[in-house]
């Protein structure tokens, strides 16, 4: 994967930007502000559709304005791509692949790949389950457009099974039973195909991910990752969809009396949780700041392994502000373990001097 331009027209704070990159090794620097930040979000966009930072498309639109437009030349190995994505208030979200407008914005996945670090997610996404769930749905969601149908589905049922919850309150008529237990049927198969998709991927992310921690923090420490997900079937090395099917179905079951009472769904794939860890212990209780954004940095090496596939074209990676709070050692692994990566966009408020960005093609903004 490669991009080679991208035109912004406007979009946050640019009114008008248009950048080419003549390599695969880009810095963009400039100071706090200038927008950096935003060209990368802006980027990440034509890749999933959305802000990566889990921003509603209104928030992209300049001050006082009424839309924003992203353009883009990318290749994806055997091609080059045009890809628009459009959003009105108005008009509403609109993406576009060489001219001819996509029935669907995730009929984007797969087109063009990217993985987005931010600082900003090192607070973000390593302290809440929450956001750990969503980094790797965004994750699946690039190499499976039915997952991402899949955690649709799953949401639209959830909101109708809490909401026959919440109206109910402990007083279901007989037939309320047989509704609910309609939407348990529903949820459940939903609930073990997204279960299932997130145990192999993060099974396979498992030794690569202790690999580049390894690299990047000098051996210094062991870390890794895992899924839990129902405590019946943790234990259990190879769980089919249809037993974890079978067992959240019988965990709702289980769970229905108190659920009455609460007013909404306690158990499911929504309250799974994606555990970091360093030395065997939670890295969310126990680690630095300076340790989680290795873990993550990591994490995104990872995600490069998994989009790639098998001898696929390699994801965009893209580096938002990477070297703030990492020590020289650190920076300097990194920037090795890149090397072999495909295209590497980063951000940088100032000349990070040599050799972390040596052959790297320089844009400053504030030039």
């Amino acid at each position: 994967m490669r991009i080679s331009e991208i035109t912004l027209k406007p979009f946050r704070n640019f009114k008008e930007l248009r950048l080419r990159f003549n390599t695969d090794r880009v810095l963009i620097g400039g100071a706090n502000g200038q927008g950096k930040s935003n060209i990368l979000e802006a980027i990440s966009y034509l890749s999933i559709g959305k802000s990566v930072r889990g921003a509603q498309d209104a928030q992209a639109i300049p001050h006082q304005g009424q839309y924003f437009d992203i353009r883009a030349v990318c290749w994806d190995g055997p091609h080059h791509h045009q890809l628009r994505l459009f959003y009105g208030n108005q008009e509403g979200k609109k993406i576009f692949c060489d001219g001819t407008p996509l029935p669907r914005i995730a009929d984007v996945l797969g087109i063009f790949k990217t993985v987005h670090f931010s600082p900003e997610d090192v607070a973000l996404v390593m302290r809440f389950p929450a956001q750990r769930r969503r980094l790797l749905d965004i994750l699946i969601s690039q190499t499976s457009v039915p997952y991402l149908y899949d955690l649709q589905q799953y949401q639209r049922v959830l909101a109708q099974r809490n909401q026959m919850l919440k109206m109910s309150r402990g007083a279901l008529r007989e037939s309320d039973h047989e509704a609910l237990d309609t939407w348990d049927t529903q949820l459940a198969r939903l609930g073990a195909r997204i279960r299932l998709r997130r145990l192999e991927v993060v099974g396979g992310m498992q030794g690569v991910l202790a690999d580049h921690y390894g690299r990047l923090s000098g051996q210094r420490e062991s870390a890794g990752i895992s899924y839990q997900h129902s405590p019946s079937l943790e234990g259990h090395r190879e769980p089919t969809e249809d037993m974890l099917c079978e067992d959240l179905r019988q965990e709702m079951k289980n769970r229905r009396a108190a659920e009455l009472q609460l007013g909404h769904t306690r158990c499911g794939s929504h309250r799974d949780n994606l555990v970091f860890t360093l030395g065997g212990h939670p890295a969310d209780t126990f680690a630095s700041e300076g340790q989680l954004k290795t873990l993550l940095i990591a994490w995104k090496m990872a995600e490069i392994h998994v989009l790639s596939g098998d001898a696929g074209p390699g994801p965009v990676l893209l580096l938002d502000d990477v070297f703030s709070e990492l020590d020289t050692q650190r920076s300097a692994a990194l920037m090795e373990l890149v090397g072999g990566f495909g295209q590497v966009v980063l951000t940088v408020p100032k000349r990070p001097g040599e050799p972390f960005c040596a052959g790297y093609e320089e844009i400053w903004l504030d030039a």
